[in-house]
C-alpha cells in the first residue's frame, strides 16, 4: 500500500507557498509604476532569484512606501 510521508507533505506545502508568493509578488510588480528602471529590474531579480524571502520582502515593503498625495486647487492657500 502506498502511503504519503509527512516529510513529502511538508515539502509540497513549502513549494506551493513559494510559488504562490512569487506569483503574487509578480502581479504586484507588474502593476507598480516604476520611476527608475534600475530599481524595477533589481526588484524583479530579487523576487525571482530569492525563493521565499524575495517575494515576501517585496510584498511586505509595498505597504511602507509613501503614496503621493494630490493637492486640490481649492485646498491650496494663496
Amino acid at each position: 500500500m502506498f502511503a504519503i510521508s509527512p516529510y513529502d507533505l511538508i515539502w509540497s506545502a513549502g513549494a506551493l507557498v513559494a510559488v504562490a508568493l512569487t506569483l503574487a509578488a509578480l502581479v504586484v510588480w507588474f502593476r507598480t509604476r516604476w520611476e527608475r528602471t534600475g530599481e524595477a529590474v533589481l526588484t524583479l531579480l530579487v523576487i525571482v532569484l530569492v525563493p521565499i524571502l524575495g517575494p515576501a520582502a517585496f510584498l511586505a515593503s509595498r505597504g511602507r512606501r509613501p503614496v503621493p498625495v494630490k493637492v486640490r486647487s481649492s485646498d491650496r492657500r494663496s
